[in-house]
């Protein structure tokens, strides 16, 4: 194991332990402030808090699964693990909306005054000051190591700041006798949560029908291929995504007079471009055997699929 793929490791850890951490302090303090003020719309983010603490649990087992390095029986790894773990976390979301959405309603039909609101007001400023602590440690490590799983519990915290803010202009405007207020604040975050779940549940699925990796691959593979000369064009590129491995492989076109050797380094020459590029990835490069002659100019790189 490298040292770079150590870090990276113990990124991914820090990451989904902070997470819980932040997760469980949440939960403590929003307890607390429900308990005093009888909200609503602090249940609904108490509620949240809870899946957001089973969701890190599943992500911290995720990412300690997908870190154990290929063996004889996953050839691939266990990347996979993560979006497994990001479509556990779109059930827990899902199952929590669903009981807010009852808890609003009710709360709409039956409006009561909300009390300690200083209380309220205090926990949630805290919760936004922790949130975003755990999310400026969250943007680093996914952008050090692209986990997806990290990314997943990311958005999530991220649509919680603007909850919390939301739940703060609520206990403020309900002292002036706009009670109905916090029935819909709960309605709307827990509709919130429900769209947060399709999403991760959405981005997970594709991940795990292993959805073509998005973004300009394929422009970029094609400048690499057009950098050595010897490579007549490239075909049938096929990319997807494990965990943090991305699988890259394509045929690349060559003159049929090139030797075993000197047909071998090229396509070592360009594997090392494609993973400077991508430096996580995984790729395979099938040689095809292309006649060159006068009336068969070297052509330029082409991008076809055929």
């Amino acid at each position: 194991m490298t040292s770079e793929t150590r870090r990276e490791h113990r990124l991914l850890m820090i990451a989904a332990l902070a997470s819980i951490f932040t997760a469980l302090l949440l939960i403590a303090a929003k307890t607390v402030a429900w308990l005093m003020t009888g909200s609503v719309s602090l249940l609904a983010s108490l509620v949240d808090s809870v899946m957001d603490s089973l969701a890190s649990l599943i992500n911290f087992f995720a990412i300690r699964y997908s870190l154990v390095p290929a063996d004889e029986e996953h050839r691939f790894g266990h990347g996979k693990a993560e979006a497994l773990a990001g479509l556990g976390q779109a059930i827990f979301i899902a199952g929590s909306s669903i009981f807010l959405i009852q808890q609003s309603v009710f709360k709409l039909m039956d409006p009561q005054p909300i009390e300690q609101n200083a209380v309220g007001v205090a926990v949630m400023v805290f919760s936004i000051v922790l949130t975003f602590g755990l999310l400026l440690i969250q943007k680093f490590v996914v952008r050090e190591t692209g986990s997806t799983a990290i990314e997943a519990d990311s958005l999530h915290y991220l649509s919680d700041l603007s909850v919390n803010a939301g739940i703060i202009l609520v206990l403020v405007v309900s002292q002036y006798g706009f009670l109905w207020l916090d029935g819909a604040m709960g309605l709307v975050i827990a509709l919130f949560i429900l769209y947060s779940a399709w999403s991760i549940a959405g981005e997970s699925i594709q991940l795990l029908l292993d959805r073509e990796i998005p973004g300009d691959v394929r422009d970029v593979i094609g400048a690499i291929v057009a950098e050595h000369s010897p490579a007549l064009g490239f075909h049938d590129l096929r990319t997807r995504q494990s965990g943090r491995t991305q699988f890259i492989q394509l045929h690349v076109d060559m003159d049929q007079n090139l030797s075993l050797r000197e047909a071998h380094d090229l396509a070592e020459r360009i594997e090392q471009g494609i993973r400077q590029a991508y430096p996580a990835a995984d790729v395979i490069i099938h040689q095809d055997p292309v006649a060159v002659g006068p009336s068969v100019p070297v052509a330029r790189p082409h991008h076809s699929d055929s």
